[in-house]
């Protein structure tokens, strides 16, 4: 099995070329020639039944696709009656070399980072938007971080918010396009599956608004919006664009009653930009059990291959679960289960938080997160409300969780988790510095990142917490940007 001297000369200099323009890509990963190897060629050549008879380009992407091969192949040359193949790897599925960007803020700064497949973490730059951060989204494909910002917060409607794009593909983070001025404090923001419009809520009054972007992804005009509790319920608190329809589902978390005011009801609702009245979203279901009493639903994930929609219920402490039809939602929840190792011991204030979907479909996780403190001398340290993940294995064909694991956190209040590295890392952010008493001493918890690695099995295990020094500030969200190169 050689080829001739023309042949090879032609795919090296293809492969020059190729390597020549992808040594402009900002990718801090190696580029190297694809092993021809005679494993390698084997798997070309038909051994395996599900490769067999194929193209040697597609019978590389399908063994990348499958887990048999380790490397993420971007261009390749099939040279030769024999297919041969030579190609450039922009990224090599090492742990030495790939590295992921990681972005978290603090008030109004966002900080890049790289995420080693180790858990090493590096800070890269970073940049100063107009006021403090809330939420941000990624759009992988034009390499762009859309970020909405607010001199709002938690306690406070404020009168100043922006949606800014933050460009991230170079040396150095840059804002590009126009600042769009907001109505209210935003609290989330998405991106539409098909990567042509931004979706925003705010539940400060209730609303959600929707943007176009342009063929650059910069936010081009204003489309719809709606706002009220007829039409976007209590305290909106997520929106995400619905699988395999032209809309978008918005969850709303409701309010616990209080001694003026009874309990709000929590909700799960799907509207739609009608395209007869292009500026108003119309509501097209209401999912709400119960009438939506006792049901506070905070963040939402979908199973990624099967019709399963889960709900973290923020004011409940467990995890929902609902089908999905190809009009929405099916009404009936199908169940709940707790998020809490130690459910009949509250210390309150107890929250249900993030969610994170596993890309296999097999896992999800959800946070259990606590400021409660108690004072200790002239310290205050941590009351013994739970800060963990809460790791399910999920039922691919009853949609039903099944509790693995509670992994400890390293500090009090992780608002935001992200997977990372394919599933095969879990990032947690951890708010705020605390403390907390271990046996006869008190034990400093700063802020920062805690990566765990997740195993075969979904469970996690830490393998580092990098400190940060918030200086006063919140970690208030932090989101690992998805890897658009992967087949």
């Amino acid at each position: 099995m050689v080829m001739g001297r023309s042949g090879h000369a032609a795919c090296v200099a293809q492969l020059h070329a190729m390597a020549h323009a992808a040594s402009a890509v900002r990718t801090r990963a190696s580029i190297g020639l694809v092993n021809v190897s005679p494993v390698f060629f084997s798997y070309v050549g038909g051994s395996d039944p599900a490769l067999k008879r194929r193209p040697a380009w597609l019978a590389m992407r399908y063994a990348v696709r499958n887990g048999r091969w380790r490397y993420v192949v971007r261009n390749g040359l099939a040279c030769g009656k024999r297919s041969w193949i030579i190609g450039v790897s922009l990224i090599q599925q090492t742990e030495r070399t790939v590295v992921q960007q990681f972005f978290l803020s603090l008030g109004n700064r966002l900080c890049r980072l790289d995420l080693a497949p180790d858990g090493a973490m590096r800070e890269v730059d970073s940049l100063d938007m107009p006021c403090n951060i809330q939420y941000a989204c990624a759009d992988a494909a034009r390499g762009l971080l859309y970020v909405v910002c607010s001199n709002g917060g938690v306690a406070s409607r404020g009168d100043t918010h922006w949606l800014m794009t933050v460009a991230v593909r170079d040396a150095a983070m840059r804002l590009v396009g126009e600042s769009v001025a907001l109505r209210y404090r935003p609290i989330h923001v998405a991106l539409d599956r098909a990567g042509h419009q931004l979706l925003v809520a705010y539940n400060l009054p209730a609303a959600v608004t929707v943007h176009a972007l342009d063929d650059a992804g910069r936010v081009s005009e204003f489309v719809a919006a709606a706002e009220g509790q007829d039409l976007v319920g209590w305290f909106p608190h997520q929106v995400l664009p619905m699988p395999g329809m032209d809309a978008m589902l918005l969850t709303c978390r409701g309010d616990d009653a209080t001694a003026d005011r009874p309990e709000n009801p929590g909700s799960l609702r799907v509207l739609r930009v009608s395209r007869s009245q292009p500026r108003d979203a119309t509501l097209v279901q209401v999912v709400a059990p119960r009438g939506g009493l006792g049901f506070g639903p905070r963040n939402c994930g979908f199973h990624p291959t099967a019709p399963w929609l889960y709900a973290v219920l923020e004011r409940q402490n467990g995890l929902a679960w609902f089908r999905l039809r190809p009009d929405g939602i099916a009404p009936e929840l199908r169940g709940t289960v707790t998020l809490l190792e130690r459910p009949e011991s509250l210390v309150r204030p107890q929250l249900g938080g993030a969610l994170a979907m596993h890309p296999s479909g097999r896992f999800a996780y959800a946070v259990n997160r606590s400021h409660a403190v108690v004072p200790d001398g002239d310290q205050f340290v941590w009351a013994g409300a739970e800060n963990s993940i809460a790791v399910f294995r999920l039922d691919i064909e009853t949609g039903a969780p099944q509790l693995l694991q509670h992994a400890p956190l390293a500090g009090l209040h992780a608002r935001c988790i992200d997977l990372a590295h394919g599933g095969h890392l879990l990032v947690a952010a951890i708010r705020q510095p605390s403390a907390r008493r271990v046996g006869h001493g008190i034990e400093s918890c700063p802020a920062g990142l805690s990566v765990f690695r997740v195993a075969a099995d979904g469970r996690l295990s830490l393998l580092r917490h990098h400190p940060i020094d918030v200086a006063g500030h919140q970690i208030f969200w932090a989101g690992a940007m998805p890897d658009a190169t992967s087949t």
